[in-house]
C-alpha cells in the first residue's frame, strides 16, 4: 500500500477538528526526512527523522501503524527542579496545569552606557559608590528602577528624572531597597541617591531596571515574609485602613493572597509562587484593617492609586453585599482604561447579585471549586461568575510561617497570575483578548458549558498561553444563556481596530439591530432590542458586508430527561448523546418528540452546532425566502456559502420538511465527500435519484447509515433518526468539547 494511501486513510476515519486539550504529544521516528511531510497536519516541530506531533488516542493509534513509523514514544515532561518543600502540598498547581513561567525578568540596565557623578562606564552589574547616576536608555522601556544599598543609617531617597529634568518618580524610607514605578519612557535617565546626615555614605548594590507588568494587589497589606519575591514591591506599597507609612499586614489575608502569587521559586522555603521569576510585579495595596474590614471610600482609593501607578491588574480579594458610586466610577474607570479587575465571587453561598465588586459590569468575578473540582460549598453563584479556580485550603505564606485558608479569595489570585502572564506573553493583545483567552480554554467542571457555579470553567494555564489569538469582542455583563433583563444596560467590549465598521446584533440567527461601531465599549437596552431569550451573536463587518470577527453567546443545552423518551425507545441513547453534545434541545413543551418530522431550518440549526460554524465571510441573504431579519438565518447564510444547502429557484423552503434523501446529500456535502470515490456498492433499491444514491452510498460506506435494501429517500426525517444519523456521524466531523 502507498504512502499517500496510508495518509488518505487516517484523514477519512480519523477526526480531524478536536480540541487542543484532546491532543497529546508524542515523538514520531520516521524512517527517512522526506517521510516527515506525511504526517504534516500533526507536526508541532522537527528534528532530522523525529517529529513532535500532537494525537488524539485514535490518531496515535493510526499513526503508529504507518509502514515508514519506526517508533513512537510519549514526549515525556521534565519539571524544574524546585526545591521549595511544600510544593507537594499546592495541589491547585497540578490541577491548573500550572508549569514555571518560560518568561524571566531581566536586569535592563545591564551593558547600559553610566556616567556616575561625571564619570562614565558600563554597567556590569557590580556595587558601586554614586549620588548622580545618568543612564542612557535609547529605546529601552522601564516600568521600575530600584536602588538596593548596602547598610542603612536613617532615611535615604532616591529621585528619577527623564532628560528635560522633569520627575519621573521619587522615593524615601529606612529600607534597604527603594523602588520608583516609571510612567513613560525618556531615552536618558537621571538617577539620584542622597543619604543625607549618614556618617557613611552608602554603596550602591545593585541599580535595577525592568519592564515588568504590574499586578495590585489591594487587601490587607503584607508582612516582610522571607518566602516573597523580590517582586514584591513593599517601598512604593501604601495603607489606606491605618494610615502607616507601608501596607504592613495585620490580618494575614493579603500575605495569604500575595503569597499565592509571589512566594519565591527554588529558595529552600515554603511554597512556589504562580509567576515565578516572570517579568512580572506585584503592588500591595491596605484597604483592609486588622480584622478584615474595609470600607468601599479606601477600597476606591487602593483601585485609583493601582490605576495612578500604572498597574495593568487589579486582584480584589474581597466582597461585600451594598453597592456606592465611588467604588462604581472608579472600577468603570479600570475596566475602560482596560486594566483587569479580578474580583472575588464571595463566601456565603449566595446570589452575586447584589455583591460588590464581583458584580460590576466588566469585573472578572471567580469563583472557587474544591480539590474534586467541584463548587466550594461556600462559594457565591449567580450570572456574575466568570471563571473559577482552586479555592480550598490552600497552603500559602502567612503572618508568622504558613498556613492554608480557603474561599473565593484564594481562587482570585490564581486567574490574576494567569492574566499577568499572558499580558507579558502577548503585550500586542488588547485586555479583551486576554480575557477571552480564559473563557475559550477553560476546562467544564461542572455543568456542560456556561453555569453559573463555575462560569466558563476552571481556568487552564497551558491551554491559555498556546491559544492562538481570539477575536476582541465580549459582552462584559452578559453570559450565555443570561436572562435578558428589562431596563438593564449591557456593555459590548470591542477591540480599538473594530471602531469605525460596522455591528450586527443577531438572536437566534435573526438580525434584530445593526450599528456603526463608534467606541470600544458600546452599551445597549437588549431588551428594547431582541424582545426574546436565545442565542446572542455579534458579527462585524467592513464597508464592502465583508465579516472580519464574529462572537456567540449560546444558550447551553442542559441535560434533561425527556418523558416521551423511555429508555427502552430504540433512538434513546442516540438522543441524550446528541444533547450531551450540544446539538439538540426539547421543544418549548420540555418534551423532545422523537417521532416528529425535522424541518429543513431545524436541521440547519442542529448542523451549525454540531458543526461549530460560524458567520459566513459575506454578510448578506442568500436566498429570497430567508431574509437576514428571519429566525435562523445566519446558520443558513453560512451553510449556503460552504454549498451545504444549495435551495431550489432562489428559495430556501425552510419550513417544509427534510427527506431522508436530503439529509443524505446535506451531510455529503457537510463531510466533504462529494469528490470521493465509491468503493463498495449497496443495494438501496428505492434510490433512484443520482446524486442522492452517490450520498446514500457514501454514507453506508462509512456506516452512518444501515445498508438495508430500502433507503425511504423521501420519507421525512424524524428527529430520533436525525440524532441518530449525526451520533454516528460525529467521530468524523465533531468538534468535541469535553475539556480534560
Amino acid at each position: 500500500m502507498s504512502r499517500w494511501l496510508w495518509i488518505l486513510l487516517i484523514f477519512l476515519f480519523i477526526p480531524q477538528v478536536v480540541w487542543a486539550s484532546e491532543k497529546e504529544e508524542w515523538i514520531v521516528q520516521v524512517q527517512r526526512i522526506s517521510d516527515v511531510v506525511y504526517l504534516q497536519p500533526y507536526v508541532v516541530d522537527t528534528m532530522g527523522t523525529f517529529a513532535k506531533v500532537a494525537l488524539t488516542e485514535e490518531e496515535q493509534k493510526a499513526v503508529s501503524r504507518l509502514p515508514f513509523v519506526l517508533k513512537m514514544e510519549k514526549n515525556d515532561v521534565k519539571r524544574a527542579a524546585i526545591d521549595d518543600p511544600l510544593l507537594s502540598e499546592q495541589w491547585s498547581l497540578p490541577l491548573i496545569h500550572w508549569s514555571m513561567p518560560s518568561l524571566t525578568s531581566v536586569n535592563r540596565l545591564i551593558g547600559k552606557q553610566m556616567v556616575v557623578d561625571g564619570q562614565t562606564y558600563v554597567y556590569d552589574g557590580e556595587p558601586f559608590y554614586g549620588e548622580h547616576i545618568v543612564i542612557a536608555l535609547g529605546e529601552e522601556k522601564l516600568s521600575r528602577l530600584s536602588v538596593t544599598v548596602d547598610h542603612i543609617e536613617g532615611p535615604w531617597r532616591i529621585e528619577v528624572q527623564d532628560e528635560k529634568g522633569d520627575m519621573l518618580g521619587k522615593n524615601e524610607g529606612e529600607l534597604s531597597r527603594l523602588d520608583v514605578l516609571i510612567p513613560r519612557s525618556s531615552s536618558t535617565i537621571h538617577l539620584y541617591v542622597t543619604a543625607r546626615n549618614w556618617t557613611k555614605a552608602p554603596r550602591i548594590v545593585e541599580v535595577k531596571g525592568v519592564d515588568h507588568v504590574l499586578v495590585a494587589v489591594v487587601d490587607s497589606g503584607i508582612v516582610l515574609h522571607e518566602d516573597l519575591s523580590d517582586h514584591v514591591l513593599y517601598s512604593v506599597s501604601v495603607d489606606y485602613a491605618e494610615k502607616k507609612r507601608y501596607a504592613d499586614d495585620t490580618f494575614g489575608h493579603g500575605t495569604h493572597v500575595t503569597g499565592i502569587l509571589a512566594a519565591r521559586v527554588n529558595n529552600g522555603k515554603g511554597i512556589v509562587g504562580l509567576i515565578g521569576d516572570a517579568p512580572i510585579d506585584i503592588l500591595p495595596i491596605k484597604v483592609l484593617d486588622r480584622y478584615g474590614v474595609g470600607g468601599d471610600f479606601e477600597i476606591a482609593k487602593g483601585v485609583k492609586y493601582a490605576l495612578d501607578q500604572g498597574a495593568s491588574v487589579i486582584n480584589l480579594s474581597l466582597a461585600g453585599q451594598g453597592e456606592t458610586e465611588v467604588l462604581k466610577s472608579v472600577i468603570e474607570e479600570a475596566v475602560k482604561r482596560g486594566v483587569h479587575v479580578v474580583a472575588a465571587a464571595g463566601n456565603s453561598h449566595m446570589p452575586t447579585t447584589n455583591i460588590y465588586p464581583a458584580s460590576y459590569p466588566g469585573v472578572i468575578t471567580v469563583s472557587a471549586i474544591d480539590r474534586k473540582q467541584l463548587p466550594l460549598s461556600i462559594s457565591n453563584y449567580g450570572w456574575d461568575v466568570d471563571v473559577s479556580a482552586p479555592g480550598d485550603f490552600l497552603m500559602s505564606t502567612y503572618l508568622s510561617g504558613y498556613r492554608t485558608m480557603r474561599g473565593t479569595s484564594m481562587a482570585a489570585p490564581h486567574v490574576s497570575a494567569l492574566l499577568a502572564m499572558l499580558q507579558a506573553m502577548y503585550p500586542e493583545e488588547d485586555a479583551i483578548q486576554l480575557r477571552k483567552r480564559l473563557w475559550k480554554t477553560a476546562k467544564d467542571v461542572y455543568w456542560r458549558g456556561y453555569d453559573i457555579y463555575t462560569g466558563h470553567g476552571m481556568i487552564q494555564w497551558q491551554r491559555a498561553m498556546t491559544l492562538s489569538a481570539p477575536l476582541g469582542i465580549d459582552w462584559l455583563n452578559l453570559q450565555p444563556g443570561q436572562p435578558i433583563e428589562k431596563h438593564r444596560t449591557y456593555v459590548l467590549g470591542l477591540s480599538s481596530r473594530f471602531v469605525g465598521k460596522q455591528g450586527h446584533l443577531f438572536v437566534n440567527g435573526k438580525l434584530v439591530h445593526s450599528f456603526r461601531i463608534d467606541g470600544e465599549m458600546m452599551s445597549f437596552r437588549l431588551f428594547d432590542i431582541v424582545k426574546q431569550q436565545g442565542d446572542v451573536a455579534v458579527v462585524i463587518t467592513d464597508d464592502q458586508k465583508r465579516v472580519v470577527a464574529y462572537d456567540v453567546h449560546s444558550v447551553p443545552i442542559r441535560s434533561t430527561t425527556f418523558s416521551d423518551v423511555k429508555k427502552t425507545y430504540w433512538a434513546y441513547d442516540a438522543i441524550m448523546q446528541a444533547q450531551q453534545l450540544q446539538i439538540v434541545r426539547g421543544l418549548p413543551d420540555g418534551l423532545f418528540h422523537p417521532n416528529d418530522p425535522v424541518t429543513r431550518r431545524q436541521s440547519m440549526v442542529i448542523l451549525s452546532r454540531l458543526f461549530g460554524w460560524e458567520a459566513p465571510s459575506i454578510l448578506q441573504s442568500p436566498f429570497v425566502d430567508v431574509p437576514l431579519t428571519s429566525a435562523d438565518a445566519l446558520a443558513v447564510a453560512t451553510a449556503a456559502e460552504k454549498g451545504i444547502v444549495k435551495g431550489n429557484g432562489g428559495r430556501a423552503f425552510l419550513q417544509e420538511q427534510l427527506t431522508r434523501g436530503q439529509m443524505a446529500l446535506l451531510l455529503m456535502r457537510a463531510l466533504q465527500l462529494e469528490n470521493e470515490q465509491i468503493r463498495s456498492v449497496y443495494p438501496f433499491r428505492d434510490v433512484k435519484q443520482q446524486d442522492v444514491w452517490k450520498a446514500v452510498q457514501l454514507l453506508a460506506e462509512r456506516g452512518l447509515i444501515a445498508k438495508h435494501a430500502f433507503f425511504r429517500p423521501n420519507d421525512p426525517i424524524t428527529r430520533a433518526e436525525m440524532c441518530a444519523v449525526l451520533i454516528r456521524a460525529s467521530s468524523f466531523f465533531r468538534q468535541d468539547s469535553t475539556k480534560p
